[in-house]
């Protein structure tokens, strides 16, 4: 986070991802709402079915735009910030490499196709582990909390059942995250180990 410029742009990317974890619990809202009126529709005794149609299908299509706009933001913010970051790193990188020893060259290590790899590939994944990363945490314990609260104030047996499932729920994102960060190293030692092979 230090290393974030402008850092103004970092807090409001993460204000803008806590909106946007109200967007699901809401939906969800929205959604059951608009299944009820659909079911009660059959009812001879329900004469308001046209104008809470329209109402429920209006906050619907108001929640879409305002996701759209929501989540363009948070994309857009993140990004910029995701490149001044690693633009800021492959500087220092660079500066590094040209200031060293022509000696340290000599280490296979240290050949030029690794290091050109090494600034173009491997500074781009912090653009994805600290900007998209932070974002979709926020959103998700966001998301986690608001719709145990929205469950408490509709149904408190249901909010039990959210709160119970809560742990389940951040331990299979956890898993699944490391699950991800561990198949992307083992295709690129995979192709290193492949390019480094001398076919004579």
């Amino acid at each position: 986070m230090s290393y974030y410029r402008p850092k103004s742009l970092t807090y409001l990317g993460c204000f803008i991802a806590l909106i946007a974890s109200f967007s699901w619990p809401v939906y969800g809202v929205i959604y059951c709402e608009l299944i009820f009126v659909m079911m009660k529709s059959a009812s001879p005794y329900y004469h308001n079915f046209v104008e809470d149609r329209n109402f429920w299908c209006g906050m619907f299509l108001l929640l879409i735009c305002a996701m759209g706009i929501v989540y363009f933001c948070l994309k857009y913010i993140f990004f910029v910030a995701g490149e001044n970051l690693t633009f800021d790193f492959r500087i220092k990188l660079y500066k590094g490499i040209v200031y060293k020893n022509l000696a340290w060259f000599d280490n296979k290590d240290h050949a030029p196709g690794i290091l050109s790899n090494v600034l173009s590939e491997d500074i781009g994944y912090l653009n994805g582990l600290t900007t998209e990363h932070l974002a979709i945490l926020i959103e998700a314990y966001g998301g986690l909390v608001i719709g145990t609260i929205f469950a408490m104030f509709y149904t408190w047996k249901m909010g039990l059942v959210t709160m119970g499932l809560v742990p389940f729920v951040s331990l299979g994102g956890v898993m699944m995250s490391k699950l991800a960060w561990k198949v992307k190293p083992s295709k690129a030692s995979n192709v290193e180990g492949s390019g480094e092979q001398d076919p004579y």
